[in-house]
């Protein structure tokens, strides 16, 4: 399989799925990231096929301590995954690795696999699972067949992850990534720069040709996501937002 490129979508957009799949397609994306509310508003499936991309991520499980919750998240999104046929389930851990945070992974893993989808779990430097060595070991724990590590450049570059673990981690691990730039940090409030402040591949300060080409000359081949969060960018049309995150992307990945 080569590589293909998908559009994550900002949850702060206000144009509707169409013509976001629209613009995503029209743009040369072969995929879109949807939230759960999205996937399954009438009329998606449809919509998708007209613009002949997929949906290749929903977002997003948390996964905490309240199990009950954590689950209830779990069976609407497997849910809105088998109405749009998605095969990740975007997956953020937001209780400390243990036992029980690994059963529960493990339990969600199982909602989501009847619907025909697996958990690509999110390691982040701003949550508890901070790097990919971190995420893999989670994933170790819960169930390594229908759980991978979704690697996302900006959580790659930000936080402890290294290139040995980013050159060494298997394939059948590594769900799909995401991908963006970032200037350097104007202050501390973390979630404010990977929320507002993500750019274009290319025009920022992130290693983004190593980071390609350490998996590139591996042989790896699947789905990257752009994922450039902006507050001044979000305001752009879709569609010019779509073909500037396509072909900023796409010189790294041919």
């Amino acid at each position: 399989m080569p590589v293909d490129l998908a559009l994550t979508t900002d949850s702060r957009w206000t144009a509707d799925t169409a013509e976001l799949a629209a613009a995503a397609g029209a743009a040369g994306f072969a995929g879109i990231g949807l939230g759960a509310d999205r996937a399954t508003a009438p009329g998606v499936p449809a919509a998708l096929a007209a613009a002949g991309v997929r949906c290749s991520e929903l977002m997003a499980l948390m996964v905490s301590r309240n199990e009950e919750r954590t689950l209830a998240s779990a069976r609407q999104l497997a849910a809105a995954a088998e109405a749009v046929g998605a095969p990740w389930v975007l997956t953020v851990p937001v209780a400390p690795p243990s036992a029980e945070a690994a059963a529960l992974l493990r339990r969600c893993a199982d909602v989501v696999a009847d619907a025909g989808a697996r958990l690509a779990v999110e390691f982040s430097p701003l949550g508890v699972v901070t790097s990919i060595a971190a995420a893999r070991e989670l994933i170790a724990a819960a169930d390594p067949g229908r759980t991978a590590v979704m690697i996302d450049t900006w959580h790659f570059s930000r936080g402890d992850s290294t290139w040995d673990q980013l050159a060494g981690i298997p394939f059948e691990e590594i769900a799909y990534l995401q991908f963006s730039d970032a200037p350097e940090p104007v202050g501390d409030d973390g979630f404010a720069e990977t929320m507002d402040r993500r750019v274009w591949p290319g025009e920022g300060t992130f290693e983004l040709e190593r980071f390609a080409g350490t998996l590139r000359d591996r042989g790896w081949a699947g789905t990257v996501s752009v994922e450039v969060l902006n507050a001044e960018l979000v305001r752009l049309p879709v569609a010019e937002f779509a073909r500037s995150a396509h072909d900023t992307t796409a010189r790294y990945w041919g």
